[in-house]
Parts: C-alpha cells; sequence; structure tokens
C-alpha cells in the first residue's frame, strides 16, 4: 500500500508540473495588451476577483468531499481533501480534459480508502457542477435560452450520447469481470436512496448553489465596473457566460474550454456589445480564472504544509 501510495504521488507531481508548464505557457501566449490592465481600476476589480475564484475554488472542495463521505462512510477531514482538490483542478489546463478528475484519487491512495467511492464522488461533483449553473441560467436568461438550446444542441447530444456508451461498456467490462464487485457496491450504493441520505445530498446540492451565486456575483463584477454592460441586458450577459462555460466544460480536449466561451458570447450578445469589447471580457475572465487557480493550488500547497508540520509536531509531543 506504501508503494501503491508513493507511485500515486510520483504520478501526481509529474502531472502538477506538466499543468504548470501548461499554465505558464497560456499565461505567455495570450493575445492580450497588458497595457490595458494597467490602471487603478482595472487592477482592482482584476485582483479582487482573482481572490474571490481563489476562495470558490477552496470552497469547491467542500462539496466533494461531503459526497465521499457520505459513499465512503468515512469521516474524512477537510485538511486532507483541500490540497488535493486545489492540486487536481490545476491539472485542467492539461490537453485531455479529464486530469483534474483522475488526479482526484490521490486522497483515495493517502487515506486508504476506496478509488471507487472517490471516483463515484466525483462523478457526482460533476452532474452537481452542470445542473446548478444551468438553473441559474434559465433564471438570467428566460426565453433567450432557447437560442443557446436549439444552436449547441448538438453538441449536448453527443456528449451525452458519449456518455450512455461510456457507461455501458463499463457496466459490461463490470459485469462481464468483476460480477461480484459491481454487486457489492451497487448494494452499498443503494444508500443513497435513504431519506436521511437524501436530505445529506440536499445540504450538498444548497453549497453548490451558493457557489455559483458567488461567481456569478464575480462575473458581473467585471462585466459593469470594466466593460459597462447595459443593466437591462445583464442577465443575458452572464447567463451566456455560464452557458458557455458548460460548453467548454463538457467538450472533450479543449483545456479550459478555449476559443468556445467567445464564439457564444459573441452570439448572444453581439447585439448590444462590440465584439472587440466581448472577447476582452472573455479574455479578462481567462486572466481571472488562471490566476485564481494557482492562487488557489498554492494556498493549497502552503496548507498542505502547514498540516504536515502540525502532524509532525504532534507526533514528536506525543
Amino acid at each position: 500500500m506504501r508503494f501503491l501510495k508513493k507511485y500515486y504521488k510520483l504520478i501526481g507531481t509529474i502531472i502538477t508540473v506538466i499543468a504548470l508548464i501548461f499554465v505558464i505557457k497560456k499565461i505567455v501566449t495570450m493575445e492580450v495588451d497588458w497595457s490595458l490592465f494597467a490602471g487603478v481600476k482595472p487592477l482592482t476589480v482584476i485582483s479582487i476577483c482573482t481572490v474571490v475564484q481563489a476562495a470558490v475554488i477552496l470552497f469547491m472542495s467542500l462539496p466533494w468531499l461531503r459526497f465521499i463521505r457520505i459513499l465512503s462512510g468515512t469521516r474524512i477531514p477537510a485538511k486532507s481533501a483541500l490540497p488535493v482538490y486545489t492540486k487536481s483542478n490545476l491539472m485542467k489546463y492539461v490537453p485531455g480534459n479529464v486530469f483534474q478528475f483522475v488526479g482526484r484519487n490521490q486522497i483515495a491512495a493517502d487515506l486508504q480508502i476506496s478509488h471507487v467511492d472517490v471516483a463515484c464522488a466525483t462523478v457526482l461533483d460533476i452532474v452537481f457542477t452542470l445542473i446548478t449553473p444551468l438553473i441559474l441560467i434559465v433564471i438570467l436568461m428566460g426565453k433567450n435560452m432557447l437560442q443557446l438550446i436549439q444552436t449547441y444542441y448538438t453538441n449536448f447530444l453527443i456528449v451525452l450520447g458519449i456518455g450512455v456508451i461510456v457507461v455501458i461498456l463499463l457496466t459490461c467490462i463490470l459485469r462481464w469481470k468483476c460480477r461480484n464487485i459491481l454487486q457489492k457496491y451497487l448494494k452499498k450504493y443503494q444508500k443513497l436512496l435513504r431519506k436521511d441520505t437524501a436530505l445529506r445530498i440536499l445540504q450538498v446540492f444548497f453549497m453548490y448553489i451558493v457557489q455559483y451565486i458567488v461567481s456569478t456575483a464575480m462575473y458581473a463584477l467585471p462585466a459593469i465596473l470594466l466593460f459597462g454592460v447595459p443593466a437591462d441586458q445583464l442577465g443575458l450577459f452572464l447567463g451566456t457566460y455560464l452557458f458557455s462555460w458548460i460548453i467548454g466544460f463538457i467538450t472533450p480536449g479543449a483545456p479550459g474550454g478555449i476559443g468556445i466561451r467567445e464564439a457564444i458570447m459573441v452570439l448572444m450578445c453581439g447585439n448590444f456589445m462590440e465584439t472587440d469589447t466581448i472577447m476582452l471580457y472573455a479574455v479578462t475572465m481567462r486572466i481571472i480564472s488562471t490566476f485564481g487557480d494557482v492562487l488557489a493550488f498554492f494556498i493549497g500547497i502552503f496548507f498542505e504544509r502547514i498540516t504536515k508540520k502540525n502532524n509532525t509536531v504532534s507526533q514528536i509531543l506525543s
């Protein structure tokens, strides 16, 4: 088990280094006139939003942790989940759009809990990560959402089809090779249908709502203060940005949904904002998102080292 733990740590470290390289590459290759952000106002707004973005990333580890606790029945401390989550979050910059999810299973190796429980917790996290903003999009956009659905329904159908095929294949393989293990976990996860468990999941869902309300408010800050989005179009603007995030999130192989968000924003908001302004907003949010992810990563590293130091001191004193 120690060997397996070291193996995961080594792979995780390598992927993290690769992710940092891609982050640096992304920042360097951004076609941005950095002088546009040199004023006091844009720097202040971007700095505040970066801190908020980092705080959101840190907070996002909690609902995922709650799902692990529900599925595993193990009381896992938040201090164990936070560093793993912030490291894996940075891995989304590695092309493939899957490493950030695989990286989360580091916590299973660290705490010697079921990898299946952690993987299923990640799947639930992904589902709620998609459902929650869709609710906000409907509220913000109203009937305007129909145009987006008509334009991008093919993307959803492709992803849904791939997802169904993957689930069917995995189920067939598990039933063929691991029938007993599959039955074991199906029986174990029946507890998700219990009333007390459903109430716990509802509490987790509330955490996602809080998370996305804060994120949407953060998106609104530069939209209003830096780009002058009209008040009567703010709901459409923010709803479109959330929708563009979802499309980027579910698009295989696109690190961070590069290029996709901008196209959707121009499609929906081009009638009341200039294309250059929309593009600059998208770039600004990418800057905020990237630096927020990096800040959260280093906070997670700092938190991990403090925790290890405290544990070492406690062992010596005991």
